[in-house]
Formats: C-alpha cells, structure tokens, sequence
C-alpha cells in the first residue's frame, strides 16, 4: 500500500513541512493509545501557532479547520502570509549539536520545527548559527516526506548566515527564543483593534509615544535601529539600504487594519521589553481589582492596562476579567495619582443588586455594599431593568449619571436633592457646601471630558454634550456662577466650531495617509463632513505640512 494511502487514506495529500491538511484522516488512524489527537498534531507538530498566534480568532479557527478537514489550498494567502515580503525557507535547517543529541539519545534525527520558523537563524538551545541541509524543496516531489538522516544533516553543511559576532548573535539568540515560545504558548487571541492598543500602551511606556494618537517615528526608528545594529540585515526581508522593507515598523504601531508578520511582532516586542521602560506613574504591575463583589479583590489580577492623554493628563483606564472597569488620572501639574474611579461593573452586579433590593435593603446601605454612591445605584438598577422600592425623590427623577470614585465616602458623594424646609434656628447649616460641590463637579467634567475628547470618530466637546453624558441637561448654565472651577474648566475644554473642525479634519487626514490613499481635499471635506466653504482650510492644513502637500493630487 502506498504511503499516503496508510497515513492519509490519500495518496494525493502534499507534504508540506508548515500547515499540513488532512490531519483528521492522520489522527484518526493513529492508535488512541498514542494521545495523538488531531487538535494536539496540529499544536505540537506543525507551525500553525507561530503563524496564527497575531490573528483575530475568528481567522485561527478557520485556518485550524482547515488543516483537519484538508481544505488548505489558498490557507497562505488566507493568513496573509503570502503577502509579506518574508518568504518561506526553501530547505529544512538543522542543527548540528541537537543532531548530535538526537542520535545519541533516540538513536535517530527529527526536524526541529523552531528551527523552521522564519528569523531564527540560531539554535534556541545551543546558542549556535543553524545549518541548511540537504532537503531542498524544490528538489523534491511535493507529495514525498523526507526523513532527517546523517546524510542529509551534514557536520560540515552551510550555515544559514555568515558568522556573526557576540553581540548580533545575542539578538538572534532572543528572536529564536520568543519564535519558539509562540509555538508552545502563543498569545491569548486579540483582535486587530486590541493589538492596536496592545502597542501603543507599551510604546507609551517607553515614552515613545506622545499620546496614543501620536507616534514619534522619528525616535522610533532611529532607536530601533541602534538597539539591533546590523541583525537588521542580516534577517530575512527586514531592513534593506538603511530602510525598513514596506515601512512595516510604521504600520505595526499604527492603527492594525491587517495582520503583521510574526517575525515583525516579535521583533517589537523584544525590543519594547529589552528597552530600559520609563517607571510607570500608575505603579509596577499587576494592578489590583477593587470590585467588592470579587472573591479576588486582595489580589492584583488585572496584568495589563490602556491609557491615553487628555489636555496634558494621563488616564489609566484598568479593566478585569470580572468585567469590572475603572480609571486612575495623574495630574499633569501635581503629579499626583487619583483614586479609582468606577465605570464599569461587569456580570457580577446584576444578581447581588437583585437580591439586595429583593431583601428590601435601604438605597444608601446598598450603595456603601457596592461601594457607590446612591445616584449611581439608582442609575444602575434602571439600566438592569430591576424594579426598585425607594421612594421617589430627585435622586430618581434625574437619574444622575456620572463616573463614580469607588472609595469617595458617602459625606463626599455631590448632593443635588430639593432644598430641605427652612430651618429658623440661627445654627442652620447651610443646604449645599458649593465649594465641595464644585471641586467634585469639575472631577467628573475632566473623567467625561477625557471619554468624549478620545472617541473615534471625534465628537465635539460642548457643555451640552457633557451635560447630556452627565445625565443633568441645563443643571449647569444655571449654576455656574456658584461653579467658579467647574466654570473655568469648561472655558478651557469647550471647542468651537472652527476648533473641532480642524480637529477632525487631522483625524481624517491621519486616517488616510494610514490606509496609504492619496490625500485629496474633496476626500478629507467629505468625510469630515463639512461643506465646501470649508475646502480653503483643508488646503492651508494640507500645505502646512510638506510631507502631506506632496501627497496631495
């Protein structure tokens, strides 16, 4: 019986040494004794974990799929792999001390399949320059499987670069390290917008980046390039002339519209994490979850965190597993950290809010439990749908919805109920301390200032918009002569028209030199959404930057 036939039940199967099909025949011809089951093959004996580890998981399934099932013609282009300039090795690399390993312990030799990945070019365990052996693919036929034999694993073969020296061989040494964990454990599957944030968070870090809408390329690459020297050139369709082939380190920390080549994640990632990283104003990780309902909450499970900027501040927003979200602001001039500040609470209120509220709990007890404030319970049993039995009062009527300090206490939380009866004793305290009220106040306009200025696409921040996202339309223009910070804040925040105009339109503009379109005035007017009395603005934006005037047609 031919070969294939007893492997595969298909003698027209191709032997391909990275993304093999028809691996459900293979498995379920393999006795069970074995463990060989086709989800293990597919993990621990092709490459399809280094190649799939940067894709959405939507694409990770379909490209496993495909490997069981058979159906892997098109599977390179499907994973955008046939559209990098990286091509695959055209003969099997080995190495020479693991060779010697093997047969001393097996009494025979194996492919190696970290040493298959593009990029490494070095022996994760040996720390030596891999070799080419004799097995080239275009020699033989597309459906033979080739053994590794002394004979074909040479002492004396070619290695796969020239020598190199202590320090590039350090570099390539790292690379194969974490090529060869993306094998054994690759990441958790993201989506390409999570990468996105994943980058610029870390670039962030590393101060370089000035927000997370702004990159500085400059210093990126040039210390890019003196962090790795001539390893550059040396690996495979990276670096040629003192430039990056495609401008690929460009697009990996710009917005992910496709996939990167993994030899290109790597690459960042070894160099984010050998870079001597500024310290963290929001502390050493991992951050601690302050969700009261978490059994968890002693505990720092949260790993990483997002941030941007806002008007000079930096907002670490913390999000986890829980479902449990919350934001720390550093102030840009003080320097100091504020305190958590809730927005989001996760699957696990639900329930607890329905049994306190069913067990008849008061509206203020239930709020010190959840550590809220009574406004935001109220606010959050209506989104829940869970019918309370409060009284009515202008804590219902006005359903305030703002960004909430987790451990504010209940004497600092904004009172907004209706003025209580005139008391006539000389000693009446007065109904509202405006001072308190406007310090809390002008907190919650920077939180919702800081959400409205980073949505995309941009929207205009107007006292209107943060009032409406506040849950308190009007309560504001009528009290701002009492709001002297509050007011001078929003003086300072508010966009005009022309403001805002230009703001989108540099979002539009940034939008389309990162698809690689030809920046045209009629296309940014129009998805700006402004009118052509607007078009000379656009050209005097365009003109201002040489870089951009010449992309202009």
């Amino acid at each position: 019986m031919h070969a294939l036939d007893a492997l595969f039940g298909n003698r027209k199967v191709i032997a391909t040494f990275d993304l093999p099909g028809h691996l459900q025949s293979l498995a379920d011809r393999i006795h069970p004794d074995r463990g060989l089951s086709v989800d293990r093959i597919i993990d621990e004996h092709t490459l399809l974990p280094y190649f799939a580890a940067f894709e959405p998981p939507v694409l990770q399934a379909k490209a496993r799929n495909a490997m069981c099932m058979g159906s892997i013609d098109g599977l390179h282009v499907r994973l955008g792999l046939s559209a990098f300039r990286i091509g695959r090795n055209q003969s099997l690399r080995f190495c020479f001390e693991c060779a010697r390993e093997m047969e001393a312990t097996r009494g025979e030799l194996w492919w190696r399949r970290d040493h298959q990945l593009p990029g490494v070019l070095v022996c994760p365990a040996h720390i030596c320059l891999l070799q080419e052996s004799t097995v080239s693919f275009s020699q033989f036929s597309r459906h033979e499987f080739v053994a590794a034999t002394s004979q074909n694993c040479p002492q004396h073969a070619q290695s796969s670069v020239p020598m190199v020296d202590h320090a590039c061989l350090a570099h390539l040494h790292r690379i194969a390290l974490r090529s060869a964990d993306l094998l054994r454990s690759p990441p958790t599957g993201r989506s390409l917008a999570r990468w996105t944030t994943f980058y610029r968070s870390h670039m962030l870090e590393s101060g370089l980046i000035k927000s997370m809408a702004t990159v500085d390329q400059y210093r990126l690459k040039k210390e890019f390039r003196d962090f790795y020297g001539r390893t550059l050139d040396i690996l495979p369709s990276v670096m040629v002339g003192g430039e990056f082939i495609g401008d690929w380190l460009v697009s990996m920390v710009r917005k992910h519209r496709k996939a990167n080549h993994p030899l290109y994640h790597v690459l960042v990632q070894d160099f984010l994490h050998q870079r001597d990283s500024h310290a963290s104003a929001f502390g050493a990780g991992p951050w601690p979850c302050v969700n009261p309902l978490a059994k968890h909450r002693s505990q720092s499970p949260i790993k990483t965190f997002t941030q941007h900027r806002n008007h000079g501040n930096r907002v670490g927003v913390f999000s986890c597993d829980c479902g449990y979200v919350y934001t720390r602001c550093l102030d840009s001039q003080t320097g100091i950290l504020g305190s958590p500040r809730f927005l989001h609470y996760g699957p696990l209120l639900a329930s607890v809010l329905r049994e306190l509220v069913k067990a008849g709990e008061g509206l203020r007890q239930i709020g010190r439990s959840l550590r809220l404030d009574p406004k935001t319970v109220v606010r959050l049993a209506g989104e829940l749908g869970i019918a309370v039995s409060w009284k009515s009062t202008s804590i219902d009527r006005r359903q305030l919805v703002l960004p909430n300090v987790v451990d504010q206490r209940e004497s600092h939380s904004l009172d907004l109920s209706p003025p209580a009866p005139v008391n006539p004793s000389p000693t009446r305290r007065p109904r509202r301390d405006w001072p308190k009220v406007d310090s809390t106040f002008v907190a919650n306009l920077i939180a919702w200032a800081d959400i409205v200025y980073a949505e995309i696409p941009p929207v205009r921040i107007t006292i209107a918009e943060l009032e409406r996202r506040m849950g308190q339309r009007g309560w504001l223009l009528s009290r701002r002569n009492r709001l002297p910070k509050s007011k001078e804040y929003l003086d300072r925040v508010v966009e005009s028209t022309e403001a805002f105009q230009i703001r989108r339109i540099h979002w539009v503009i940034g939008e389309l030199v990162r698809s690689g379109a030809q920046v045209k005035a009629w296309q940014v007017m129009r998805k700006a959404g402004l009118r052509s009395t607007s078009l000379a603005l656009i050209n005097g934006i365009l003109a201002s930057a040489p870089s951009l005037s010449r992309m202009v047609a």
